[in-house]
C-alpha cells in the first residue's frame, strides 16, 4: 500500500469575479522511503498540491489518503494527530525571530506536550544530525540562509514524521548551499527512513536528489516515473520543456530537423559523433552536450542539428541506434 495516494485530487479557488481551477483530477502514488520530487514551471499548482497533501489546503473533490487514512473522514483531533507525522520545510524557513535554535527546535514538541527533559534530549540528537551544535544558542538573524534551513529540518523532524514535505526549500540559497541541504536530505532518507516530498521548478534538484518525480503542468499531472526513466525518455510536451530548457538548445535553431541522444556509463567517454562523422561522411552540429549525475548514475545527452539533405538524416539516426544509443527527436514545442 502506497505511504501516500492522491486520487482524483481536484482543488478549486472560487473569488468574487473569477474561479481558477488549480489542480484537475491527480492521481499519485508515493510509497515509503522515496524522494518524490514534484517538479513544474511557476504557476503550475505545485505548492497548491503540496498543502493539499497535508490539508492545508482541503481539496475540492477527490481524496487523499496517508498512511491508510482518507484525510477528508478524520476528526479534527485525529488530522492534527496525524500531521505530526507530515511536516513540512519551507522556502524562507519560517523561524521565531525572537528564539535561538534550541528554542524553535523546541517549538513543535511543546505544542505536543512532551516533557522538557525529552524535548532537551531529543534537541541535542538533532543538532548532531543538521550538523548545527556550535550554533544551538544563535538566533536566526545570527545564522547564514543554509544554517537557518537546518534548523527548519531539525524542527520538522522534531515530533519523528514519517514524512517531510519541502516546498521550494532551496529556492533562496545558492548552488554551493543548496547542494549541502540536498545532500543532508539525502542522508535523513537513507539513514531514517522518512519519506521526502520536494516541490521545485529547478530540474538539477530533481536530478541530484530524488529517485521518482511527477511534472505538474496547468494543474493537470503530464507525468510521472523514475527519475531515470523521464529524463532519458521524456514522454509529454511539458517534460521536454524543463529538460530540453535547461540543456539550453538555441531557441533560433527551432524549425530545422533536430535530435537528441541520451547515452550512459561507458558510452559518455567514447567519440561518438568524431567516428559519426568518418564513417558516415556527415556532418552535424552540436547544439548542446553535457553529462549529468542522475539518481549517482552517469548520464550524458547531446542536442544535435542534422544535415538538410533527408537521406543523410536517416544515416545518422539509423548509424546512433546501431550504437545501442537512445534517439529522438526535438520539436520546436520543447524550447
Amino acid at each position: 500500500m502506497p505511504l501516500i495516494e492522491l486520487k482524483h485530487l481536484t482543488k478549486t479557488f472560487r473569488g468574487k469575479t473569477q474561479t481558477v481551477e488549480a489542480l484537475r483530477d491527480i492521481n499519485l502514488q508515493i510509497e515509503q522511503g522515496d524522494i518524490y520530487g514534484i517538479i513544474g514551471m511557476s504557476g503550475a499548482g505545485k505548492s497548491t498540491l503540496v498543502r493539499c497533501i497535508n490539508f492545508l489546503e482541503r481539496p475540492t473533490s477527490g481524496s487523499v489518503i496517508i498512511d491508510g487514512k482518507d484525510l477528508a473522514s478524520l476528526s479534527p483531533r485525529d488530522l492534527r494527530q496525524l500531521r505530526q507525522q507530515v511536516s513540512m520545510i519551507f522556502q524562507h524557513f519560517n523561524l521565531l525571530q525572537q528564539r535561538n535554535v534550541r528554542g524553535n527546535i523546541s517549538f513543535a514538541m511543546e505544542i505536543a506536550g512532551m516533557k522538557r527533559a525529552d524535548i532537551d534530549r531529543r534537541i541535542d540528537e538533532l543538532l548532531e544530525i543538521v550538523g548545527l551544535t556550535d550554533r544551538q544558542h544563535n538566533y536566526p538573524s545570527q545564522l547564514s540562509g543554509g544554517q537557518q534551513q537546518r534548523v527548519a529540518i531539525a524542527r520538522a523532524l522534531a515530533t519523528n514524521p514519517k514524512i517531510i514535505l519541502c516546498d521550494e526549500a532551496t529556492s533562496a540559497l545558492d548552488p554551493t548551499t543548496t547542494t549541502s541541504i540536498l545532500n543532508l536530505l539525502r542522508e535523513i532518507n537513507r539513514k531514517l527512513g522518512i519519506t521526502i516530498v520536494i516541490i521545485t521548478h529547478e530540474m538539477s534538484v530533481v536530478e541530484s536528489t530524488c529517485t521518482h518525480v511527477a511534472i505538474i503542468d496547468d494543474g493537470t499531472l503530464a507525468e510521472t516515473g523514475t527519475v531515470e526513466e523521464v529524463f532519458s525518455h521524456p514522454k509529454s510536451s511539458a517534460a521536454k520543456k524543463l529538460i530540453f530548457r535547461k540543456s539550453g538548445a538555441d531557441s533560433t535553431i527551432i524549425g530545422q530537423r533536430m535530435i537528441r541522444i541520451v547515452f550512459e556509463g561507458n558510452a559518455s567517454s567514447e567519440p561518438i559523433i568524431a567516428d559519426l562523422i568518418m564513417e558516415c561522411h556527415v556532418s552535424v552540429n552540436i547544439l548542446h552536450a553535457d553529462i549529468r549525475n542522475v539518481n549517482d548514475k552517469a548520464f550524458g545527452q547531446m542536442i544535435l542539428q542534422l544535415p538538410e539533405d533527408r537521406l543523410q538524416q536517416e544515416k545518422v539516426i539509423y548509424y546512433l541506434q546501431s550504437k545501442n544509443l537512445r534517439v529522438e527527436e526535438v520539436s520546436g514545442d520543447a524550447h
